[in-house]
């Protein structure tokens, strides 16, 4: 080697060096763009069917929560009452429909009381809410906020997880009347779900969500996915079954080559072009599934564009209006319902803006020009055939709710008109004859007589009992709120009910406070209080004792106590004292008589009066009712001064 020729020599193999660094520069970055988009594709691949999977555990989740919307109607409709005669038939045949319901049950003043099916379910009948820790905050939370919500999945008392969807009742004068729980098997449910993902190469877990959803890379292992469903999110993540194989060590050795390169290139273009044929097919299929799922759901459903014209409709909205579907599409809804309601219609449908959902009721007219009582709901969709906001409209037949309304209505009317007239003749009658306006009565016949007419004056005291009640929740009972002194108030109390106290050997006793008290009250529902209440500690003290009456200042508010000596209130009954035909379990207490309502109609009676009610009990050391009213408005302001 020449001394000239090194340095060429050195050129040349550093040009060849060069050049094959280059080229394998080349080779490598186009082999890392090849694995970063075989690693997105497999990242779409994974997102599509995670979408699919999540759209099915909606669908099962939705199909099976809706059918248990409908309970939430019947408690206020029946007053709070619950009858499981009445109940069983409806609740058979939502578990006919609910592949995944477990259970139903109904919390009154939240203890679970009734449940369906019993069987299987025994273990957690009688639970108390408040008592369940890990349970209560989340259902404070949906009492508070009035709406139902989704919870779980939570280990059951009766084995097992479940979902629980609980819907807060409130009776129609707003008051809270308690809870109606729907069981979900999660654990039959999930195992669905997850054969579902098998199918499609993906392995699921379902987690609560406790925080912001981390955002996906191309990199990463898992999809994670927001369910969000009832007032409740989880989080789904999937993971395909297999892992993504490396790239193959051939390919990166011809890829060193320079005749591969255009091979490489046009495998990807192959590729990627297979991918959005891929994509496009897992698009149309999830179309298809959710038209599927459209199309068989059990409520009526339909889909209009911005101006009310029907873009879609399903089974059950076809058999509503007892129309095909070809008579629908493309029609304003506007021409199926009533005339008079058409432009509130389409105000309604016009004020529909993202968000939480609109409802309202509506009447509909069917093929036979039959109306048809609706409560419809709808809510923006998005972009749907030829409209860029699309409205989906859940409409709910109500008719069967309204009936039963009719019902309680009619009920109420009968027992005003057709039982309290003939009882009030029935007790007037036996009332003479006892007294001896016809003669002296036989004595065989005295004690039958006298039975007859206490049974006459219970059955009295029941129906306006319930009258009372039915006002107080329909809130047509007048209330006629005024200042005056609380003492004449008390003071008449206590003489009218003297004399029923004497029955049982009972002496009210009113202890005078020790300055005068005005209150702002209705004197005529005050003494209906004072009355069930001393009747009450009447009853259940020994013979020979006192009923204490007392008033205590508080500053704005004054608390009126009613003190007995009885044997006090058991513990399991405590919880369910104020609530409508409650009694203890006790036989002395059966053996009392009453009709249960007087204590429901106290606190709704005082609570309208701005107050609070309540009591305090010991076993063996009787019991203090007492009821908070507030203070005159004179008061208050000389106070402020």
């Amino acid at each position: 080697m020449s001394i000239h020729n090194a340095p060429r020599q050195y050129l040349n193999w550093g040009t060849s060096l060069g050049l094959l660094l280059i080229l394998g520069l080349a080779v490598e970055l186009l082999l890392q763009q090849y694995g970063l988009r075989q690693q997105q594709a497999e990242q779409q691949r994974l997102l599509a069917h995670a979408n699919e999977v999540r759209a099915v555990l909606l669908g099962e989740l939705n199909a099976t929560l809706h059918l248990a919307t409908g309970l939430a109607t019947y408690i206020p409709a029946k007053a709070g009452r619950i009858d499981p005669a009445e109940l069983e038939p409806w609740l058979k045949g939502l578990f006919q429909q609910g592949r995944h319901i477990r259970n139903i049950g109904l919390a009154p003043g939240n203890r679970l009381t009734f449940i369906y099916p019993l069987a299987g379910n025994e273990a957690a009948l009688g639970l108390y809410y408040p008592d369940t820790p890990k349970q209560w905050p989340v259902i404070e939370r949906i009492i508070a906020s009035a709406k139902p919500m989704l919870d779980g999945p939570l280990l059951l008392v009766q084995g097992g997880q479940g979902l629980i969807y609980r819907v807060p009742v409130f009776l129609p004068d707003q008051s809270y009347w308690g809870l109606i729980s729907t069981v979900i098997d999660f654990d039959r449910l999930y195992a669905e779900v997850e054969a579902v993902a098998r199918q499609r190469g993906l392995s699921i877990s379902l987690l609560p969500l406790d925080g912001a959803l981390p955002q996906q890379s191309a990199e990463a292992e898992a999809i994670n996915l927001v369910v969000p469903v009832a007032g409740a999110s989880w989080q789904l993540q999937a993971r395909a079954l297999e892992p993504l194989q490396p790239l193959p060590l051939g390919l990166r050795l011809l890829g060193w080559g320079l005749a591969l390169t255009v091979s490489l290139l046009i495998g990807l273009a192959l590729h990627s072009q297979q991918r959005r044929a891929s994509l496009l097919l897992a698009l149309n299929q999830s179309q298809r599934d959710f038209l599927q799922a459209f199309e068989r759901a059990p409520q009526s459903m339909a889909l209009v564009d911005n101006r009310g014209c029907l873009l879609v409709v399903n089974q059950a909205f076809c058999r509503l209006l007892q129309l095909h579907a070809t008579q629908l599409v493309r029609q304003p809804l506007e021409h199926f319902c009533v005339p008079e309601e058409r432009a509130d219609l389409l105000q309604h449908l016009a004020a529909i803006r993202p968000g939480p959902n609109r409802s309202w009721t509506q009447h509909l007219l069917d093929a036979h020009q039959q109306r048809i009582a609706v409560e419809c709901s709808a809510a923006i969709l998005g972009p749907v055939a030829d409209t860029d906001q699309a409205r989906i409209l859940h409409i709910q037949d109500i008719r069967e709710r309204q009936r039963l309304q009719r019902l309680q209505n009619e009920f109420t009317a009968s027992v005003s008109h057709e039982l309290r007239t003939p009882l009030t003749a029935i007790a007037g009658a036996l009332g003479l004859i006892n007294g001896g306006a016809l003669g002296e009565v036989p004595p065989a016949m005295a004690e039958l007589l006298q039975i007859a007419q206490a049974n006459s004056q219970r059955l009295q005291a029941l129906i306006s009992d319930l009258l009372d009640m039915e006002k107080l929740l329909a809130g047509q009972m007048r209330f006629e709120l005024r200042e005056q002194p609380l003492w004449p108030l008390l003071q008449d109390a206590v003489a009218h009910n003297q004399p029923y106290a004497s029955q049982h050997q009972v002496t009210l006793q009113l202890q005078e406070p020790a300055a005068p008290l005005s209150v702002r009250v209705d004197a005529q529902r005050l003494s209906q209080v004072m009355a069930n209440l001393l009747s009450n500690a009447a009853k259940f003290s020994p013979p020979g004792s006192q009923v204490t009456v007392s008033a205590e200042d508080l500053g704005d508010r004054v608390r009126i106590a009613v003190r007995d000596r009885g044997p006090g209130i058991c513990e399991e009954f405590r919880p369910r004292i104020f609530s409508k035909f409650a009694q203890a379990d006790g036989s002395d207490r059966r053996q009392k008589g009453g009709t249960g309502l007087g204590l429901a109609i106290s606190k709704e009676l005082v609570e309208r009066m701005q107050g609070d009610i309540g009591f305090d009990t010991a076993a063996g050391n009787g019991t203090t009712f007492w009821f908070e009213l507030p203070v005159s408005t004179s008061r208050q302001e000389s106070s402020t001064l």
